[in-house]
């Protein structure tokens, strides 16, 4: 089901250029391949408090993005345990692909757990996420506040 989904990306990519009709502009992967967008300035977050497991809870601090456009985005510095916190939400990561499109442990994998570069786009309440290696993670959205663990 993986590799399919990143085969039906990676085509959806080249039709343009064979002559097919373009992909729709809200096609997250589409989104992903276009020009980049700076990230609008965050609203300074609050503190957070202690959550039940010994973590912090925090409220999101972004504020809204243009959905369908790719925006340069990186992860905090330490990577996906850091709050991913775009378009006025958290997001958790659900899987992800290498650019040879070998699934990725979100949990070890040396791009997901250091401040790692990208690009990322949002349509509705996925995300998707494509690291400058060309590594693509796809994420839900998450509503409301969500408790951290802290990152050595």
């Amino acid at each position: 089901m993986r590799r399919a989904t990143v085969l039906f990306g990676a085509i959806l990519l080249l039709l343009p250029a064979c002559g097919a009709p373009a992909p729709s502009p809200a096609d997250p992967w589409t989104a992903l391949a276009g020009p980049e967008r700076p990230l609008p300035p965050d609203v300074e977050r609050a503190e957070g408090r202690r959550g039940p497991t010994g973590g912090t809870i925090l409220q999101p601090s972004s504020v809204p993005i243009e959905h369908g456009v790719a925006y340069r985005f990186a992860l905090g510095h330490c990577g996906l345990a850091s709050p991913v916190d775009l378009d006025g939400s958290f997001w958790v990561a659900v899987e992800g692909v290498t650019a040879g499109s070998e699934p990725v442990d979100l949990t070890t994998d040396p791009e997901m757990i250091n401040a790692t570069e990208g690009v990322a786009a949002v349509i509705g309440d996925e995300m998707r996420f494509r690291t400058d290696s060309g590594t693509l993670v796809r994420f839900s959205r998450h509503l409301g506040e969500r408790e951290f663990p802290g990152c050595d």
